[in-house]
């Protein structure tokens, strides 16, 4: 059996007193679309950037195809991993987050393609003709020249999977993609998310998107106060949750729905 190309091992992080992430055990096998649910403040987001080290997690371990994220064992015990080593580990890894992060000044294309010219040292016809190649497979390929402002939120947030898919990462992390956006745009996002996941791109997902995670997931993840309370393929977890926690959450989801 292949091992998971992330796994998480007793993950805690702490803010002072309060303990956000309560020893996490989590892993990813390649080709999974794992989506991770639950209320606001469950620690889901924190979970996705501690794995990325976004966030520096106190104790466990978060490994992306076996490196350990952000720390280095030595003789004397654990410390922080170099800047060098961290982008090495991180190297695999695109992430896209709910809030686009576009340089306004830059057109679409030159957003794409920075990180692969001054990070990848890679030409700009190289460059350019990659980039594009990004933009084509999120349906913006037209828009090459636009500037952010001139784009709608789901097209923005297109753009920021573009950039993402630009380095050829091998996994995918989603931090609420879709939470910054009008209910109307929301769906062409979750068409490119759609597309990725029939393609074989893992992903692991952070949602407020049952419908999504119900049809798209692999696997489902209900988080509550910093523990992952339940685990499992989409179908059951949605129409039979073990655990009552589960059940309330998705019974409200519902509610709300109506």
């Amino acid at each position: 059996m292949l091992d998971p190309v992330i796994r998480v091992r007793g993950l805690t992080k702490r803010y002072g007193t309060r303990t956000v992430l309560d020893r996490v055990d989590l892993e990813v096998a390649a080709g999974d679309v794992t989506c991770i649910i639950g209320p606001s403040g469950s620690g889901k987001s924190t979970l996705l950037r501690s794995i990325a080290f976004l966030e520096t997690y106190d104790e466990g371990d978060a490994l992306v195809f076996g490196k350990l994220m952000g720390w280095r064992e030595t003789p004397l015990g654990r410390e922080l991993a170099g800047e060098r080593e961290l982008a090495e580990a991180r190297a695999p890894l695109g992430m896209v987050f709910q809030h686009f992060h576009l340089w306004p000044h830059l057109s679409v294309l030159d957003n794409v393609t920075l990180a692969l010219r001054l990070v990848g040292r890679m030409g700009r016809r190289e460059a350019e003709t990659a980039g594009l190649a990004m933009l084509e497979k999120v349906g913006l390929a037209s828009h090459a020249r636009h500037r952010p402002e001139q784009l709608s939120g789901g097209q923005k947030q297109r753009v920021a999977i573009a950039r993402a898919l630009a380095a050829k990462p091998r996994v995918m992390l989603f931090d609420e993609p879709t939470s910054a956006l009008d209910p109307e745009l929301v769906g062409e996002v979750l068409g490119v998310m759609k597309t990725l996941a029939a393609e074989g791109m893992t992903m692991l997902i952070v949602t407020h998107e049952m419908g999504f995670a119900a049809h798209a997931a692999s696997r489902v993840v209900f988080m509550d106060g910093g523990r992952i309370v339940e685990e499992g393929p989409p179908k059951p977890l949605f129409a039979e949750p073990s655990s009552p926690r589960l059940a309330q959450f998705l019974q409200t989801w519902r509610e709300r729905a109506l």
